[in-house]
């Protein structure tokens, strides 16, 4: 064992505990904070687990929150303090140490899942750091950005970014609220950093990262640039992984091809017929080598009395779905010779065929000319004949598509 494991091994509980120094208030206190802060620092970087819980355990009873929302002279002393446990706390809970050294608080941790554990420590921490003369419910905007940053850090140590992303938005709400706690600048540059290229993508919100920088108007033009070409690297990167660690499709085995069946000679006999359907016999031998008395029935002549050898050709049995169907009725008949040749697009043409052009041609004419001598003659003609209303409508309704069509050649429509 090293030198430095043995002189820590030896150490006493009561050299654990604050040493008195001279010197008043806080001056003390602190003098006690540094001087513990540099022993539980080395015996966690020697992983003595029990020292440092020791040790953090009699720094914190000399750290209470501040009283008010003003710089405090321990504000360094447990910012440093809280980093400390949180990563102790985040080593033991990741890890698979042995149960039976650790002390019973951290014993209780390792029963909690993963989400309960980083929002026990983000709860403690927040209580840590807001004063307690608001009596008001622990805030993030107290929260130093250099403790935010271990606990999301540890959110992505125990594959939990979701519960950091959380506290991370619930920060940049919140932050700014008083200019004693420092959330401008470099601390929101390494806020943001953490945000947009480990938080979010691990979520795979790569598109949420690229419209959030986007409206973001804090950061100067480098350091916006800067994370856009971190996050392109990232994401190619991802991609990269993703193609590569993705199995290809199987390809399914082809399929066997089936030999062609075997056709049967029209001269085979017929024990070969009955060997060749024998592995899927359903009837009798007796059905396909014909015996020699059924050869001897068909040569009967047919007015013979034996009708066991008369051959009745089996009758197919009748469908009675077709025999329940009725014929059609006129009106069926009619109504589907009118569905099928008197469409809309017909009855559209034969419309203006034979109602819009003589309507045109007889507003055309009377528009345009009087009714000549020739029509006066061919009406009274039409009048002494004294043909049918019928044949008059249709002699009208042809004079006037012949109007038409020659008023439409001569241009005059």
């Amino acid at each position: 064992m090293p030198t430095a494991m043995t002189t820590m091994a030896t150490v006493s509980t009561s050299d654990m505990l604050p040493h008195k120094t001279s010197g008043k208030g806080s001056s003390t206190t602190e003098a006690t904070l540094q001087s513990l802060y540099n022993r539980a620092a080395r015996a966690f970087l020697h992983r003595d687990i029990t020292i440092t819980f020791t040790l953090l355990t009699a720094a914190f009873a000399l750290l209470p929150p501040p009283l008010a929302p003003s710089p405090d002279p321990l504000d360094v002393h447990r910012r440093k303090w809280d980093i400390l446990r949180i990563t102790l706390e985040t080593t033991v809970f990741s890890s698979t140490p042995d149960i039976a050294d650790l002390p019973q608080p951290l014993r209780e941790f390792l029963l909690l899942s993963p989400q309960s554990f980083i929002s026990t420590l983000c709860a403690r921490s927040l209580t840590l750091f807001t004063p307690s003369s608001l009596h008001r419910k622990p805030s993030s905007a107290f929260l130093p950005h250099q403790v935010l940053i271990t606990l999301v850090a540890s959110s992505i140590k125990i594959d939990c970014p979701s519960v950091g992303r959380e506290m991370t938005e619930d920060w940049l709400s919140k932050r700014g609220q008083y200019d004693f706690v420092p959330s401008t600048g470099e601390p929101y540059h390494k806020v943001l950093e953490l945000y947009c290229l480990h938080v979010l993508p691990r979520l795979g919100e790569w598109e949420y990262v690229k419209e959030f920088l986007s409206y973001e108007n804090e950061l100067s033009p480098d350091k916006k640039r800067e994370l856009y070409l971190a996050l392109e690297a990232q994401h190619a990167h991802a991609l990269k992984s993703t193609r590569r660690e993705t199995p290809k499709p199987e390809t399914p085995p082809s399929p066997t091809p089936i030999p062609p069946l075997r056709s049967l000679s029209p001269a085979s006999s017929s024990s070969s017929l009955s060997t060749t359907i024998h592995p899927h016999r359903s009837v009798s031998d007796s059905t396909v080598t014909r015996s020699p008395r059924h050869r001897y029935n068909q040569n009967m002549p047919r007015g013979s009395s034996s009708a066991s050898g008369v051959r009745i050709p089996r009758i197919p049995p009748v469908d009675h779905s077709l025999a329940s169907v009725q014929p059609p009725t006129s009106l069926a008949l009619v109504r589907s010779y009118f569905n099928h040749y008197f469409t809309a697009s017909r009855i559209a043409t034969l419309s203006i065929f034979f109602f819009l052009i003589p309507l045109m041609s007889l507003i055309f004419r009377r528009r345009r000319r009087l009714e000549t001598p020739a029509d006066l003659v061919r009406r009274r003609l039409l009048e002494a004949r004294g043909d049918s209303i019928v044949r008059r409508l249709w002699n009208e309704l042809v004079r006037a598509v012949l109007d038409t069509v020659r008023m439409g050649g001569g241009g005059l429509v």
